[in-house]
């Protein structure tokens, strides 16, 4: 008996290891994506590391959509004997879907995606079809929208901490109105912040309150595929910046240099705004004023490609005011994602940031316990920051077992 099992394991092996390896090989990029998930529901492929490495590679990209869910772009790329053979699908998200739900359907979108390119393999032979007969009921029961694109949503949280000699509170608030169309883009926010930290050393009592009100409007039309104009407008006051009351009106232009439906792939913008503010200040302030009229503008470049290679991501911008050019900022934060080679990616990021426009700095220097909780501004002349990270994964590359155990 031994001696026949042993046959069969010799002469099957060869056909059992080819068949493993004529299956299509996968690899999925999402940095917010349940992998294990994807990975044990979706078995009919092999699962490996490196997009090297895999016939079919899968970019996943996530942007918030315009009822505040998600829309997911999946851009499927064929290599080897599937060259040439690419696809695009998305799937559009909405705040009530679970966690579960969710990944439920990324899954039903990647397996769709997946037919286009299993059906030139001997996979096609099991493949099965379902149509559930209600969607097309339901997709005509939603399409007439009672709230005419409009989305609303509410948030806010709150936490307490106690000890002997310590106590701290926090209290968010937040209300939030959207109607996103092609067409034109309306956004409403109003925001409410109360922190407070009381510390105990002794017979010393530290006590540092910070209080932020705000509520900000804009308002986006589209001209065309490249240009679009609209202005934005708010109040606010923020004892952390020494404003009491403002207010603004600043209207906009922007030009793409892409079509703005390919944003999800590769985007390029500049923008400029310039507008007037009034201001009110809780104390008066380093240049002698309590309240004044501001006028001001910015300019902005932003890009960003999402591509097999990486991703890039860059952003300079500036201000300043019209009625004294002396005091501006500027602004360059940058970051980006490279695959050098498999296993080998490079993470680098940075800010830099000139600083010249605190007009609003109070007289009087602020506190040791402000200073130290950073609950009121201080005066600089420039931020910087700077990231940088390495990975790098080498192994077996067609491992798709899963294990929970412990």
């Amino acid at each position: 008996m031994y001696r026949s099992t042993l046959f069969f394991i010799l002469f099957f092996l060869p056909f059992l290891v080819k068949s493993q390896e004529n299956l299509p090989k996968l690899f999925i990029k999402c940095d917010r994506c349940d992998q294990t998930y994807l990975r044990k529901e979706i078995n009919y492929v092999d699962h490996v590391r490196d997009q090297a490495l895999a016939n079919i590679q899968l970019f996943i990209y996530r942007n918030r959509n315009a009822n505040n869910g998600n829309r997911y772009s999946l851009d499927f790329i064929g290599n080897e004997n599937f060259k040439e053979k690419n696809i695009s699908l998305n799937l559009d998200t909405n705040p009530k879907m679970t966690r579960d739900e969710i990944r439920n359907e990324l899954k039903k979108k990647i397996e769709l995606g997946l037919v286009y390119f299993l059906i030139e393999t001997e996979i096609s032979k099991k493949i099965n079809i379902n149509y559930d007969s209600s969607f097309l009921s339901d997709e005509i029961e939603s399409s007439s929208d009672r709230w005419k694109n409009w989305v609303f949503q509410s948030s806010g949280d709150a936490y307490f901490e106690n000890e002997t000699s310590r106590r701290k509170s926090n209290i968010n608030l937040q209300f939030d109105a959207d109607k996103v169309t092609d067409k034109i883009k309306l956004q409403f926010d109003l925001d409410f912040e109360r922190a407070n930290n009381r510390y105990e050393n002794d017979d010393d009592i530290f006590i540092s309150k910070r209080n932020r009100k705000s509520f900000s409007m804009k308002s986006v039309w589209s001209l065309n595929q490249k240009w679009s104009a609209g202005f934005s407008a708010g109040a606010s006051s923020d004892t952390y910046q020494n404003i009491d009351f403002r207010y603004h009106i600043l209207p906009a232009i922007e030009y793409s240099f892409f079509p703005y439906n390919e944003f999800v792939r590769r985007e390029m913008v500049i923008n400029y705004r310039i507008g007037y503010g009034y201001r009110n200040y809780i104390e008066r302030t380093i240049y002698n004023k309590l309240k004044e009229d501001v006028y001001v503008h910015f300019l902005n470049f932003e890009t960003r490609f999402r591509q097999p290679w990486g991703e890039i991501n860059t952003n300079l911008s500036g201000k300043s005011f019209l009625q004294d050019p002396d005091k501006y900022s500027i602004r360059l934060d940058s970051w980006f994602s490279i695959r050098v080679f498999e296993g080998l990616s490079v993470r680098l990021g940075g800010e830099l940031e000139f600083i010249r426009d605190q007009l609003s700095l109070p007289m009087r220097n602020a506190s040791i316990e402000d200073l130290l909780l950073q609950q009121k501004e201080i005066a600089t002349d420039f931020y910087t920051e700077f990231r940088i990270g390495l990975s790098y994964t080498f192994g077996s590359a067609f491992n798709n077992y899963l294990n929970s155990r412990l």
